[in-house]
C-alpha cells in the first residue's frame, strides 16, 4: 500500500493491457432498476488478485471489465504492480487463473491483467460521478476474509479534500482497508461504474480516494486510438 498526500493509503490493483482487441467502454444497454440485480452484477465481475512476488505477497481488488471469446481484461490499481511477480485472479464464480499479461498506466495508477478466460460477464458501462447524492455499492476486500459487498449512501464528495500523489482522485466516505485497491464503485440506481478505490486517508479510513470511472475509460479510449 503506498501512501497519498493527506496520508492516504493505496489499497489494491487494476491492470490495464493493450490488447490487439479494444477495450473501450460500450454504450449503456440497459439501466438496472433495483439494488439487488446491482449487487448481482458486482457479485459476478469482482476479482481478488494475489500478487506472488519471490519475497513478497499481497492482495488487491479490481474487475472484469471486458471480455471476448477466449480472454478477458481485470482492471485494478497500478501500484500494486511488483517486478517478477505472479497475479493469481479469483473470479466471482470461485475460479482461479493467472494474468498472463499486463500494462500499466502510472499517472492514473490504473492497471489490466489479461488472463486466459472468454465470456466472462464484465462491466464495462459508466458514468462521471454524481454531483449531489447517490448511493452506491462497492467491493471491500479484508486481508484474509472474503470479498464484501458494501451498499454505502453518500451524501456528497468531499471536494475539498485533495490528494497529492493521485490528482485525479476524489474522497468519498467509503471505509477503506489495505487490500481494497482496485476495487469497483458503482452506482446503485442503475449499475454504472462511478469510480476504482486507490488508497484511503490514513487517518480518517472511512474516506476513501476513488479515481473517477471518467479517467479510466479516457486512457482506456486513448490506448485504443494509440493502436
Amino acid at each position: 500500500m503506498c501512501r497519498i498526500s493527506a496520508r492516504l493509503w493505496a489499497l489494491s490493483f487494476l491492470f490495464l493491457l493493450a490488447w490487439p482487441s479494444p477495450a473501450t467502454p460500450a454504450p449503456l444497454e440497459r439501466p438496472v432498476p433495483h439494488v439487488e440485480p446491482v449487487r448481482q452484477l458486482l457479485q459476478d465481475v469482482a476479482v481478488r488478485i494475489d500478487i506472488e512476488a519471490e519475497q513478497t505477497r499481497g492482495i488487491c481488488t479490481g474487475w472484469i471489465g471486458w471480455s471476448e471469446e477466449v480472454r478477458s481484461a481485470a482492471y485494478t490499481a497500478a501500484h500494486c504492480y511488483r517486478d517478477g511477480a505472479r497475479y493469481r485472479v479469483t473470479l466471482g464464480t470461485g475460479e482461479t487463473v493467472y494474468a498472463s499479461a499486463l500494462t500499466r498506466w502510472e499517472g492514473l495508477d490504473l492497471m489490466a491483467l489479461w488472463i486466459p478466460r472468454g465470456a466472462l460477464r464484465a462491466l464495462r458501462n459508466w458514468k462521471p460521478i454524481p454531483g449531489g447524492a447517490f448511493h452506491v455499492l462497492y467491493v471491500l476486500n479484508e486481508r484474509g476474509g472474503p470479498l464484501r459487498f458494501v451498499d454505502v449512501p453518500i451524501p456528497r464528495v468531499y471536494w475539498e479534500i485533495r490528494f497529492e500523489n493521485h490528482p485525479s482522485a476524489v474522497a468519498l466516505p467509503l471505509y477503506s482497508v489495505p487490500g481494497t485497491s482496485g476495487a469497483p464503485v458503482i452506482d446503485a440506481a442503475d449499475g454504472l461504474l462511478v469510480g476504482m478505490v486507490v488508497g484511503f486517508v490514513t487517518e480518517r479510513p472511512e474516506v476513501a480516494a476513488v479515481v473517477p470511472a471518467q479517467n479510466i475509460y479516457e486512457a482506456l479510449s486513448g490506448a485504443a486510438r494509440s493502436r
